[in-house]
């Protein structure tokens, strides 16, 4: 059964969600949303678009980005045939008139919305790797044919912050670009292209207010997701989170959501033999982390399995190895947890199900097998911090 984009989204947001242990909302600026409302209403809007019959074939290339592939990550994407096929089609989109515009979004399913949705983003990427606008303009016209009632719009917004910090980047007037994009857009979209052109200037800032930070790769320059905690690294810690989940993607798992500025959350060391973990964690400098997801051949519940890795930089290696200590003094048993630590920077593996009676993948032994292999790329840094 194939399972749609929508959907995965909300599986790996749920899964993010657990892995952490946070609650089920997420504050933003003007409220509190609850993960998944505004996905389910885009799917009921979807399933009543498929109820008026009479729909005209989708006129959109064939081909989706492959998540296990790593095509949906923004870091060091690389360019294929669907980003040309896509590019063909935004381009002669934007050169329609309104009626052509219009028949063309109404045919495209919820689940190519998603599709035009990860272009725009990766566009956004090419745009800042050539200093090429065209690209900006083809990953607005994206944005374009997307109606707002069939989205979280949410996700339409961080696909504007993207393209506009790339505008911005290479010198263009986004505000422009975004403005025109707006012209070719329904109602609603088009009242969050304008709406978020008018935002203060702070607000349009892509680190501190969309979750993302550039990040340099072998490919040129990327986005690497940003987490709002306090990020002071000595070392390059960018770095050697991207060199860690390189090692990661070339074991059983896909690795998900890479970001920088995240905590390691206390309740994974938490017990009573670890009572200075909270002042231990007051001293960390750093944080970056990982999710991935197992992959599909590794076991038949592959969808239940995560592994995760948070990475700290610490004030000193006397903190690292206390730490590295309570990592060992905690007595799991029903999923696999080691630690990792190297001068001034430890790391915290943890491999387990997040379905209840579902057996986990991993086990402290099973997971010994990343010790040596994260331990040279943690000392390469360390001697750097």
């Amino acid at each position: 059964m194939r399972v749609s984009w929508p959907v995965l989204a909300a599986i790996a947001a749920l899964l993010i969600a657990l892995a952490v242990l946070v609650a089920l909302q997420v504050r933003r600026r003007k409220g509190v949303y609850v993960i998944g409302r505004e996905l389910a209403e885009a799917s009921s809007a979807e399933e009543r678009r498929k109820q008026q019959g009479d729909i005209a074939p989708s006129p959109m290339p064939v081909g989706t980005y492959d998540s296990w592939t790593g095509e949906q990550s923004l870091i060091n994407p690389v360019k294929n045939a669907l980003d040309s096929e896509l590019s063909d089609f935004c381009r002669r989109f934007a050169e329609g008139d309104v009626e052509s515009r219009s028949a063309i979004r109404i045919a495209i399913s919820m689940d190519e919305f998603y599709t035009l949705l990860t272009f725009s983003q990766r566009a956004s990427v090419f745009a800042i790797r050539e200093e090429n606008p065209e690209w900006i303009v083809i990953g607005l016209s994206a944005i374009a044919m997307i109606e707002k009632e069939r989205t979280d719009y949410r996700d339409i917004l961080v696909a504007l912050s993207l393209l506009y910090h790339s505008a911005t980047r290479i010198g263009e007037n986004p505000d422009q670009l975004l403005r025109s994009a707006a012209v070719l857009s329904e109602a609603g979209v088009s009242e969050l292209i304008v709406g978020f052109v008018e935002r203060p200037q702070q607000e349009k800032d892509l680190r501190s207010s969309w979750g993302y930070d550039e990040v340099q790769t072998s490919g040129g320059t990327g986005f690497i997701g940003w987490g709002f905690e306090h990020y002071n690294p000595s070392c390059d810690l960018k770095q050697v989170v991207l060199e860690i989940a390189e090692l990661i993607a070339a074991d059983k798992y896909q690795p998900g959501s890479v970001q920088v500025a995240t905590s390691l959350p206390a309740t994974w060391l938490e017990s009573k033999q670890n009572r200075s973990l909270d002042n231990l964690l007051s001293r960390v400098r750093a944080g970056a982390s990982i999710h991935a997801r197992l992959r599909p051949t590794e076991h038949p519940s592959f969808e239940s399995q995560t592994l995760m890795l948070f990475l700290i930089e610490v004030e000193d290696k006397t903190v690292a190895d206390e730490l590295l200590q309570m990592s060992r003094r905690k007595n799991v048993s029903d999923y696999g947890m080691i630690g990792i630590a190297e001068g001034s920077l430890y790391c915290l593996l943890v491999g387990r199900s997040f379905v209840g009676g579902v057996q986990s993948f991993e086990t402290n032994d099973s997971l010994s097998r990343f010790l040596l292999p994260i331990a040279r790329i943690l000392k390469q840094h360390a001697g750097r911090a």
